[in-house]
């Protein structure tokens, strides 16, 4: 083999060494980058999930405050209507004890 031949076997050589540590050094860069914009998709997505979270416990907590304050407000009635129908037969009963007492003595 000749001087020039072997000249540019070394040169084919070292220029592919150098387009493999190139192309490595890139593969590095495209790797980081990825993961650089993987995490920050995550973290986007994560205060997505909690802000949707935050939002259904307060649609809950919402609901659950209304439906109490519709059963305080049913009881509420259904104690006055009791009250009322107990106050229609407050004169009966006190004849009735009044009637047993005095009967008694």
């Amino acid at each position: 083999m000749s001087l020039e031949a072997i000249k540019v076997i070394v040169a084919a050589e070292s220029g592919a060494e150098n387009l493999r540590i190139d192309a490595f050094a890139e593969a590095k860069k495209i790797v980081a980058a990825a993961e650089t914009s993987g995490k920050e998709e995550v973290q986007k997505v994560k205060k997505s999930a909690e802000s949707r979270a935050q939002a259904l416990c307060r649609e809950a907590e919402d609901k659950g405050k209304d439906s109490a304050a519709k059963s305080a407000g049913e009881t509420r009635n259904k104690c006055l209507h009791l009250e009322k129908e107990a106050e229609k037969k407050m004169d009966r009963a006190v004849a009735i004890i009044m009637e047993r007492v005095v009967n008694r003595h």
